[in-house]
């Protein structure tokens, strides 16, 4: 019975040695499965932008960062903020133009009128009847005799009725944006407003750009820095007017006068910049309790500015030192706490006891 057994079981072990290889040979011969292809799922790209709108990334708007400021070219930025303006460049020079709807009010007239006759009368003193239909003759400024009268037989006071009254033209007020700025100049005019450039408005890919945020004052945009993530962020302001206030609207006639005086006396030779920082003394020390409340004063106080007591305060200032009193007067700053200023090199007062705080052309500024 053992000796079947081993027999048996020397058999089948020769089985195994015959079968083994062949399924090993099988294995290592057996082509491949062809894998298929699996398609990518398709990935959201992440819009990558330095400018955003109102919290939206902004992708039309040409831009670059240099020295830490953001440029944006003109028309790119002007085309974001009003798709219908204007916009002609050539040989570096950029000019916009545009105007917008920003209120329309409607003038009611009562039946048999003439609507021409009370246009006029609308026009001539802006302003129109009181509802009802009645206007007292203390109210009417002008208006035609036909509403100095009740009409239809009304007595004063009483209502007009129902259906008496028809919607006339309505007078519209409109809004307007011109705006010049030239490559290399260091500011832009817009709206008669000199708005300072820094270092300049450059080229970029072929056109005028100028730091983003002169280009956002034009559109009474606010304008923060995110300095994580590196992103300039715009913001409208509720209820503001789509360009801002023109220059006439701004400017006061007597800090205008004076300022660009003192700076065409004190800094007329100089660059734009010595003649801002002029400026800035002046207004740094309006602004100052411990200095008078007026330009005139501040100018005239004893043994402060030379031109004031020489009389050379009175010549004409040329076309630099106004536009940089402008400037000044729109917020550009080169000295923020600068109170004092001289010759360079100079052994005087604020030489000895004030602050050095830098020197700009010919003169030397303290605080």
């Amino acid at each position: 019975m053992k000796k079947r057994a081993a027999s048996f079981l020397l058999a089948s072990l020769a089985v195994v040695s015959l079968v083994l290889p062949a399924l090993a040979a099988a294995a290592v011969e057996e082509p491949p499965v062809e894998e298929l292809p699996v398609e990518a799922s398709p990935e959201i790209e992440e819009v990558q932008s330095a400018i955003r709108l109102d919290g939206e990334p902004v992708l039309t708007v040409e831009y670059e960062m240099r020295g830490g400021v953001c440029y944006a070219t003109v028309n790119s930025f002007v085309s974001l903020m009003d798709a219908e303006a204007m916009v002609e460049e050539e040989n570096g020079v950029v000019r916009v133009n545009a105007s917008t709807v920003v209120e329309v009010v409607e003038l009611p007239v009562l039946e048999g009128a003439l609507p021409d006759e009370f246009q006029q009368a609308a026009d001539d003193v802006d302003q129109a009847p009181v509802d009802g239909g009645w206007v007292a003759a203390d109210e009417t400024q002008g208006f035609p005799d036909m509403f100095q009268e009740p009409v239809d037989g009304m007595t004063e006071g009483e209502a007009a009725p129902a259906g008496t009254e028809t919607p006339v033209a309505a007078d519209v007020v409109m809004d307007d944006l011109n705006l010049v700025a030239v490559e290399g100049e260091q500011y832009l005019v817009a709206n008669g407003r000199y708005l300072y450039a820094g270092d300049g408005l450059i080229q970029l890919n072929g056109c005028v750009a100028a730091p983003i945020r002169v280009l956002a004052k034009v559109f009474n945009v606010n304008v923060d820095f995110d300095p994580v993530n590196e992103v300039v962020m715009l913001t409208r302001q509720p209820g503001a007017q789509p360009y801002l206030d023109a220059g006439w609207e701004t400017y006061n006639d007597d800090t205008l006068y004076w300022l660009s005086r003192i700076i065409n006396a004190e800094s007329g030779n100089q660059s734009l910049e010595g003649k801002i920082a002029v400026g800035n003394v002046v207004m740094n020390r309006l602004n100052n309790p411990r200095f008078p409340d007026t330009i005139y004063e501040v100018l005239f106080q004893k043994n402060q500015f030379t031109p004031a007591a020489s009389g050379s305060i009175y010549r004409e200032p040329n076309e630099e030192s106004v536009a940089a009193a402008k400037m000044v007067m729109d917020g550009a700053q080169v000295m923020p706490t600068a109170l004092f200023f001289n010759a360079a090199g100079l052994k005087s007062y604020a030489a000895r006891t004030r602050t050095y705080v830098a020197t700009i052309g010919n003169h030397a500024f303290y605080e």
